[in-house]
């Protein structure tokens, strides 16, 4: 009986840090290697300014300076496709669609163009993904990029929907994610 009493003492001891095993030296040491890391829960400061916007830009020409007429904020949607050129090889296509007063915008603006003999572009922020001599106003609200290989393509395609699709926290159900 007297052991299991000591043994009961003894345990409670050690559990309650009363009872030191290691020496000073040792303790310090084990306190180093065991601490956890501080963390927290602030987010890094990044100043807006470097963050560029995703966008979309139509100009006339092929000059980056020169003022955008639609951005990706008219774009509805896109779409690629596989345009068979002959029986063994193939081009795609990306087409891009606009909202109504996008449509009416680009409509005008491929008018313009047409009678001019002007170049229209289609610009990823900095990079231009596509120019184009216009010969007729296009007026079905859709611009079309074509000539191009299957990465091409997809990485256009995905390009677009990366700044037509706002990256939010809801479903297609409109359901907040939580």
């Amino acid at each position: 009986m007297n052991n299991k009493a000591f043994a009961a003492m003894a345990a409670a001891l050690l559990l309650t840090g009363c009872s030191n095993p290691f020496d000073k030296n040792d303790a310090e040491e084990a306190a180093v290697t065991t601490t956890a890391p501080v963390t927290t829960t602030e987010a890094p400061e990044i100043p807006t300014a470097t963050l560029p916007q995703k966008m979309i830009y139509l100009r006339m020409g092929d000059d980056e300076s020169a003022e955008p007429f639609l951005t990706s904020d008219h774009i509805t949607d896109c779409s690629m496709e596989i345009v068979p050129d002959q029986p063994d090889d193939s081009t795609y296509v990306v087409d891009i669609f606009f909202d109504d007063e996008g449509k009416e915008i680009f409509a005008q603006k491929t008018e313009e163009a047409a009678n001019n003999g002007s170049v229209i572009s289609i610009w990823y922020n900095d990079y231009i993904i596509s120019r184009a001599t216009v010969n007729a106003p296009i007026t079905d609200g859709a611009a079309v990029i074509s000539g191009l290989d299957m990465n091409g393509a997809v990485k256009i395609t995905g390009w677009i929907y990366e700044c037509i699709r706002p990256q939010d926290n809801t479903t297609d159900e409109g359901e907040q994610n939580g």
